[in-house]
């Protein structure tokens, strides 16, 4: 990880987020993809939950600092971000980056593999993003059981994805166990970018419903999945809103004082 600058970048309760335009998020991993195999790069998507959950866990709050990029993920964050800045601030899911790179034409040589999921929802996914000739895209994938792996079968994984050579590894854990998995194992993988992209796997093969645009612009896909599956998520999104709520709250009355300050001594 290299622990580098961010020009662009602004904090919420001490988690560091990039401020992008999508353009410009999904042009800096498709080239990272084909940059030398040293130059291994991690990307985290940073949405509103996740920003309640990393300002009380440090080692999740350490992989997503020391992470390569910090994406805007959830429309919420993207408003306080344009807010903080003044820039281009704009909101890149996993699964959509994801989806961009298995199928646009301009991204045909990146060779991916895909872990987390289910072995079912897996299998739909290759056929779904099966190349039409030459190599195939995703170059090989794997369900890895619920529990922890024993020492002897991650480095069976590593070996796996060593041999495989894939530019891109998505890691689909889920959040914060993904991120502190590509923290720790990156140092050990060829892969020239590992991205945590959550729940990608059900949303692209088609085993969930993804919330309908206007609801994604309005920043209501909380809202859509929370719907969907209450039971399962109801804590995460109604008590992480309001963590959430009363962070952006603090950064809004920061960045206030620190405008009032510069007018002041102006």
């Amino acid at each position: 990880m290299s622990g580098r600058e961010r020009s662009s970048a602004f904090s919420v309760a001490g988690v560091k987020l990039d401020a992008m335009a999508g353009s410009d998020t999904i042009r800096t991993v498709a080239s990272w993809c084909a940059e030398p195999r040293a130059s291994r790069r991690t990307v985290c998507f940073v949405n509103a939950y996740s920003l309640a959950s990393a300002s009380r866990d440090e080692a999740f709050r350490a992989a997503i600092n020391e992470s390569d990029l910090s994406v805007v993920d959830g429309a919420p964050v993207a408003w306080l971000g344009r807010w903080l800045t003044g820039q281009s601030c704009d909101r890149v899911s996993g699964p959509d980056l994801m989806h961009k790179l298995l199928s646009a034409p301009e991204h045909m040589n990146i060779r991916h593999f895909i872990y987390g999921g289910d072995a079912a929802a897996l299998s739909r996914i290759e056929s779904r993003y099966k190349a039409a000739g030459g190599r195939p895209r995703i170059v090989g994938s794997w369900a890895p059981p619920w529990r922890e792996l024993t020492a002897e079968e991650e480095q069976e994984l590593v070996d796996r994805l060593n041999g495989l050579n894939p530019d891109i590894i998505w890691v689909c854990l889920g959040t914060a166990k993904q991120e502190k998995w590509m923290a720790r194992m990156a140092p050990r993988l060829n892969a020239r970018v590992l991205a945590g992209v959550g729940a990608a796997v059900d949303f692209l093969s088609g085993g969930k419903p993804r919330a309908p645009h206007w609801m994604q612009r309005a920043g209501l896909e909380w809202l859509f999945r929370l719907g969907s599956e209450p039971r399962r998520l109801w804590r995460r999104y109604l008590i992480g809103n309001v963590v959430f709520l009363r962070l952006a709250g603090q950064e809004l009355l920061r960045g206030r004082a620190r405008h009032a300050g510069a007018g002041g001594g102006a």
